[in-house]
């Protein structure tokens, strides 16, 4: 099975303090092959980051599909952190 990587870095803003996040600190929450029809799969990877100090969580997701790599927006889940710059991307490794 494939793998997708977070590598790059989000910038979130968190009670007037800017905080960097490397890429390699999402964890894979979830991943798997989806069936999207017409015998075709695609995999796709959900990779969380959870500040330390619970203040807020942000997922990135995204899909492999024969060979091209999309990676979708991240987004806080929780809290109210905002993200300033998203400059993450996923990778095949």
């Amino acid at each position: 099975m494939a793998t997708l990587n977070i590598q790059g870095s989000i910038v979130v803003k968190y009670n007037g303090e800017e905080i960097q996040i490397n890429g390699a600190q999402f964890g894979l929450e979830e991943d798997g092959n989806r069936n999207i029809g017409d015998g075709d799969f695609q995999y796709e990877a959900l990779h969380i980051y959870f500040d330390p100090d619970d203040r807020f969580k942000i997922l990135i997701q995204s899909t492999l599909y024969e060979g091209q790599v999309t990676t979708y927006e991240a987004r806080v889940e929780e809290g109210s952190a905002v993200i300033v710059e998203d400059e993450l991307l996923a990778l095949e490794g």
